[in-house]
């Protein structure tokens, strides 16, 4: 995963370690980036899962600086894609969430 040198990955919220599912592909996405072997697996699976069992806990759509949101708004045949693209703000830094 490319970030900035200056980047810090967010806190994941506490519902993402009270739930085992998170906190187990949490796990793995941390063991890639260690590794260094790109995470975009990982990243998608951790997203999905969120977006599935967490729809609540979902952000709101972005209001500035996402080119993605007007492009997902008011397309019900992607809503999980656009889903999952707000839940990826809960756990990567801001210049990779946005690029799905």
């Amino acid at each position: 995963m490319e970030l900035p040198e200056d980047a810090i990955l967010p806190l994941p919220p506490p519902f993402m370690f009270a739930c085992g599912e998170c906190a187990a592909l949490l796990a793995s996405l941390a063991e890639a980036i260690r590794r260094d072997e790109g995470c975009f697996y990982e990243q998608l699976a951790v997203a999905r899962h969120i977006a599935a069992a967490h729809p609540e806990d979902i952000p709101p759509p972005h209001t500035s600086g996402c080119t993605r949101c007007p492009q997902y708004a008011g397309r019900s045949d992607i809503e999980d894609v656009w889903a999952e693209h707000r839940a990826r703000d809960l756990f990567l830094h801001e210049s990779v969430a946005r690029l799905l």
